[in-house]
Order: C-alpha cells, then structure tokens, then sequence
C-alpha cells in the first residue's frame, strides 16, 4: 500500500533577514561560542553566519582541550562569507554586524586585515573579549589578547568586557592594575577610563562579578542587584542598566549570548541602549527558565526563552517622569498630534489633497469609488483589529464596549455593501474576479497587514492607539473639507448627483453622532492613559504606532488619488 500526502502551497509572507557574522570558538556542549551565536541569532529572527576560530571538547565543567584554525582556514572562511553577504552587493548588503568570541592569534591577524573594508562598508563590530569561560578555563593567552587591544578594538562600534576582563584589558594597555571598584561612580569612571584607553566608540561593562547594594556600593552579600554600564563617547554619555541579582551557577555561555543578542538587535536597526536592555532581558529569562538543570558543571541558558516584543515591556515604570512629558498638553491625543515626529504628518493626512478634492468637486468619480471599494476591505479589518483589542481588554467592560464598536462596523460593512450595489451595480461576491477594484491594493494591504500585526503582538492601549488615527483624523478630515466646500459653488469635473455624494460624505464626518464618537474616543483614550503606568520607552512606542498609522492612512489617500 503506497500513502500519498498532497501539502497545500506555502502562503507567501516573505521576510527581509539581517545577517550577523559570528567569528569565535566552538562549543561542542552547545552552552557557549558559536553555537549559543546562532541559537541566540534564530531567537532574535536573525541570520547567522561562522567563521569558527577553534574547535573544542568541552561540556559544563570545563574545557579539556582545543585546536585552533589555520591562518589560512580562516582567511578563506572570511573571504568566502564578505565576499556573498557583503562586497559584491550593489545596493544595501544583508550583513550588518560582525560579533567575536573567543579569538584566537590566526584569527586576530585575518580579521585585522578585512577592518579597513568593513569600515568602508559600515558594517558595526562588536567585540567579547573572552578570556576565561564561566567554568574557569583559560580561552586566550595574554599575547593574544594584545593582539586584540593592538588590532582590532580601535574605533570598533562596542566591545562588551565583564569586570575582571576589563580590569584585565586595563591592565594590558596601560600596565598597571586599574584600583578596585567600590561604588557605581567607580564602576562609572573604569568604563570611561578603559575607553579612552582601548579607543572604542562604546563600551558596556558587565556587573555580574561585582552586585551592588541599594546605596550603589559593591555588596557584601548576592542578595541585591546586579548594574552593567555602558559608556557612549561621542555623546560622553553613561547609560545604567539595573537589575535583580539571580542566585544561579547556570550561566555557561551567558557573555557570548548577551553580546549575540545586542549584535542581532543593532542588526535589527535597534538603538544601542534598547538592543542591550533587550538582551539583558533574554540572558535572564534564560537563567531563569529551564526546568531541569542541563549538565553536572555551570549548566547553559535557555536559548528557547522568547526575546521580549518591545522595550517597554521589561522595564518598571517611571510614570513621574511620564506626568511631566505630558503635563505640558491638555490631552494624551494633542501630546500625539503635537509631537514632532507626528505633527507635519498629522497635518498632511487631515488636510489631505484627498479631502480638497472631495471639497472642490475635482475629484474624479471613479477615484472616489475606487476609494469606497478599498474602504471596505478597511472595514474588515477594522472589525477584527477590535475584536483582538477585546481579547485584551482589561475590564469585562471594555470588552463589551468592543463588542458594540465589532456590531456598529458590522452594521457599516452591510450598509456599504448595499449601497455600492444600489447606487453603483457593484456585486462584492459577483464582481470580485472582474473588478480589480474590488480587490485590496497595496496601500491598503499594508495598512491592514500592519493593523493586524499590531493586534497580534500589543495590548489593549496599544491596539487602541493604532486605531485612533481613523477615527479622530477623520473628523478633522471632515472639518477641513466643509470649511473648502462652503466656498465652492462650481460642480468642477462632477455631476450634481456626485457632488451630493461627497456633500453627504463630508457631513458624516462632522455629523453629531461622529463628533460624539471623536469626543468619546479621545476621553477613553485619556482614561487608559492614566490607568496605566507607562514609562518613557512605552511612550515613544505609541508615538511611533500612531505616527505609523498616520502614514498609513496618508498612503491610503494618495493611492486613490493617483489611480
């Protein structure tokens, strides 16, 4: 008997993958090295690329031996990956970060000759200095690591040393050992003093080694919180990432696992301060997740662990310094529209050429049919993006308020539907194949495709930002068009009965029951925004979602525009 299994075609949802080169040893127990980049690279949706410096035979309890790559190995192996992912590329090239772990001297002198290249082509470096693996194996002799500070760590984008490598690389460079650490300003001033000496553009250095009590002091005792700095020269600026001290010996590989997730996040096109917080994050729910402790030594991370969604999601509250931004507006709506990145663009969407046209019965008919053909693909979606939003209600409440917004666009939809088919003869079920109309256009799919994701990945106050430039942009939309048309008495290139058709159109939007809609909206809006205690990344969040949206929209205009 023969079984015939038939799959159905892969739906298309193609993806643009940023690549990350990970130059480093082999960690045959899987916790460390190059393995624990790509595990770490896949997370983060990221794909990764080796040059393996060195294979090991290790596990948990140490490294009992390795061999390193030849000079002439690695000098092909770098050619190969720079040459397809990087060199010969025209136009932007898919490589963006080079990350480095355990560096061998072959390595060191291969990777030093591609540096004025990589810098040519702006690719960022970041460099581990990886002198001692967590089980207390030496990985890099002191000659080597010289190497590195003499050829490799000028002028590269991060480097990322725990406390004893920093000393350790102070040490190196300036001979003599740099005093111990005692406080925060301490740790403060050997980030800044280690970068004037390595000449790095950023340093970040690791805290694990030293947990501070909460007067900022090196603790006596684990029980209290673990500080990493990260130092920004150009901006001679220091960034403080405070968290809680986990009690754990699991942490095999965690220094090539932070500094793979920071390399994946700037690959991503992440700010450097949010790449790190995010990798923070990921390093401690790998600590903290696994089961079943994995081996009889310093046990791995959980390299399964699911990297945060957004910035604002992992860090507390610092609701004070919010009251403060937005004291300076009457509303959390006006803060939106007013806001910088937004207030050009909020103006070209409810000022729309769209809208002008409308007013001014220049508009040809057939662009603004094509526009309520799309707008009911729009719908759609808008009714599925509320009934997300009521999955994530806070209150049984909200949910049923979204239950009666879901029944009013249903409502919109059939009357929509019914008057296309009235007034115009177009049958949605009929006419679909034939009509091209009829199917979304790109301006819409991307509108409903962003509405959609943001659905699926926020929660209630973030899906209800989305949506909030439909709704109130639209009333001042109307707005605008009534103050044009009460001037306009030409017909210009419409019937009578079509310039009806956008009178009544504009008055819908500035029609009691909108205005009263638009008012409830923002009060709600307002209401959420004080129920939640928000900090300053959660902020600039909903600013970039509405400022998005507000694009999207100005898109959905200029398609029917310029049909």
């Amino acid at each position: 008997m023969t079984k015939v299994y038939q799959l159905k075609n892969v739906p298309s949802n193609e993806v643009d993958l940023p690549v990350v080169l990970t130059i480093a040893g082999s960690d045959s127990s899987g916790g460390a090295g190059i393995e624990a980049d790509l595990k770490t690279f896949s997370a983060f949706g990221v794909y990764g690329m080796t040059c393996i410096t060195a294979l090991t035979a290790q596990n948990t309890k140490g490294v009992k031996t390795f061999e390193k790559t030849s000079s002439e190995l690695i000098k092909q192996v770098l050619n190969a990956n720079l040459d397809d992912f990087l060199y010969n590329y025209t136009g932007t090239a898919p490589l963006k970060v080079i990350k480095t772990g355990m560096l061998t001297k072959e390595a060191i002198k291969e990777f030093s000759y591609q540096l004025p290249k990589l810098k040519e082509h702006k690719v960022k470096i970041v460099i581990d200095p990886v002198m001692v693996s967590t089980s207390g194996s030496k990985l890099i002799d002191e000659e080597g690591m010289s190497l590195c500070v003499d050829h490799l760590i000028k002028d590269v984008f991060l480097i990322t040393p725990n406390y004893p490598e920093a000393q350790e690389l102070y040490n190196i460079k300036e001979g003599k050992e740099y005093e111990e650490v005692q406080s925060l300003e301490d740790f403060k001033n050997l980030a800044k003093s280690l970068q004037q000496s390595l000449q790095c553009k950023n340093i970040l250095v690791k805290g694990g080694h030293i947990p501070f009590d909460a007067n900022n002091n090196v603790a006596t005792s684990n029980s209290s919180k673990i500080i990493d700095v990260l130092y920004q020269s150009e901006l001679d600026d220091w960034v403080i990432f405070e968290s809680e001290f986990i009690d754990s010996k699991d942490n095999h590989g965690s220094g090539c696992t932070l500094a793979s997730a920071i390399a994946a996040n700037l690959a991503k096109g992440k700010e450097l301060d949010d790449s790190i917080i995010l990798s923070i994050d990921f390093i401690h729910k790998g600590m903290s997740t696994l089961q079943r402790k994995l081996g009889f030594g310093n046990g791995p991370l959980n390299h399964f662990a699911k990297p945060a969604a957004s910035i604002s999601s992992v860090l507390n509250g610092s609701y004070n310094e919010v009251k403060k931004l937005l004291s300076q507006h009457d509303s959390f709506y006006h803060f939106l529209t007013t806001h910088p990145s937004v207030k050009d663009n909020w103006t070209k969407y409810v000022n729309h050429p769209f809208v002008k046209a409308i007013a001014e019965n220049t508009l040809q008919f057939d662009k603004f049919l094509y526009f309520l053909k799309q707008d009911y693909h729009y719908l759609i979606n808008y009714a599925q993006i509320h009934g997300l939003a009521a999955s994530t209600a806070p209150n049984y409440k909200q949910t049923h308020a979204q239950a009666t917004i879901i029944g009013e666009i249903v409502t919109e939809i059939e009357k929509h539907k019914e008057k296309l088919m009235k007034n115009y003869n177009i049958d949605y079920v009929k006419d679909y194949e034939i009509d091209s109309g009829l199917k979304p256009g790109k301006a819409c799919q991307d509108y409903c495709d962003y509405l959609l994701r943001i659905g699926k990945k926020e929660n209630f106050l973030g899906i209800k930002v989305a949506v909030a430039p439909c709704l109130h942009g639209y009333a001042e939309a109307g707005t605008y068009g009534q103050s044009i048309r009460k001037d306009t008495e030409v017909l210009g290139v419409v019937t009578e009965d079509q310039a009806k058709i956008y009178q009544t159109w504009l008055d819908d939007y500035t029609s009691d029951w909108y205005t009263n809609a638009d008012k409830e909206g923002k009060n709600a809006l307002e209401s959420l925004i004080n129920d939640n205690e928000l900090n300053i990344k959660r902020v600039d969040e909903l600013v970039d979602m509405f400022n998005q949206v507000v694009l999207l929209e100005i898109e959905f205009w200029n398609e029917c525009l310029n049909l």
